[in-house]
């Protein structure tokens, strides 16, 4: 995971530095009919997503919080069109977080050689019982912008799930009395290689509304719960 990150970092470091490179000579390109530089507005070179996710396929009998936050960080270069400036592509490399806080833990049954869904009982106390879902992508984008700084974009990601992890602090919730469990759960079986979803922003220059929607599940077919996230959310792009 360590390693992902870093990852992530550098290559949103050199694209930050490449942008900020080349700015200058893309506004000299495009001169207006006094010749003075025509100012952009943003390129959405890097964007980070705020959002809230709803996880579709859940137990109903579950409790689950009413904000599950996460991000979405994408780093990518901006393909105009010639003949059409107002019309882009954007294409790059991003990274995804989720998270899920709820009252239930996802099991492996080793009987049915399925992960299940279990919920912890109400006289069980913990502090902390968080799912956290993690990939790598390649976001592709179709992009629109006007003059006043109105934008629209709609694309999407297509990557590699980078991790599925289950954190736990409480007590025993297999009913195992006086025994306090603190640990991490990163070894799923039949959990998805890899995602894919569509997603939109609509804003104005820097700020955007942004939607999501993972089309495939993250367990196998009949293998898990068919449970997949839904998000909601706020964009800023930095430059």
């Amino acid at each position: 995971m360590k390693k992902i990150v870093l990852l992530i970092g550098c290559w949103v470091w050199c694209l930050a530095s490449f942008a900020q490179g080349t700015e200058v000579s893309d506004k000299e390109k495009s001169k207006t009919g006094s010749g003075l530089p025509r100012v952009e507005v943003v390129r959405d070179r890097l964007n980070v997503d705020i959002f809230h996710s709803f996880w579709l396929g859940t137990p109903s009998q579950g409790n689950f919080n009413k904000f599950n936050p996460g991000f979405n960080v994408s780093a990518m270069w901006d393909f105009k069109l010639p003949q059409t400036p107002s019309l882009s592509f954007g294409l790059g490399l991003g990274f995804s977080y989720y998270t899920q806080f709820s009252n239930c833990i996802i099991q492996y049954d080793r009987s049915k050689g399925i992960n299940l869904y279990s919920i912890i009982s109400d006289n069980v106390e913990y502090k902390l019982n968080r799912v956290t879902y993690m990939n790598c992508h390649i976001p592709f984008e179709f992009r629109y912008r006007h003059a006043n700084g109105f934008k629209v974009s709609v694309g999407i990601h297509v990557g590699l799930v980078a991790g599925f992890e289950h954190r736990y602090k409480g007590n025993n919730f297999n009913g195992v009395e006086g025994e306090y469990l603190n640990y991490k759960n990163m070894d799923f079986y039949n959990k998805q290689k890899f995602s894919a979803d569509v997603y939109m922003r609509m804003g104005w220059k820097s700020f955007a509304v942004f939607y999501s929607y993972q089309f495939n599940k993250v367990f196998d077919a009949g293998k898990g719960p068919k449970m997949n996230p839904m998000s909601v959310g706020l964009s800023i792009s930095l430059f």
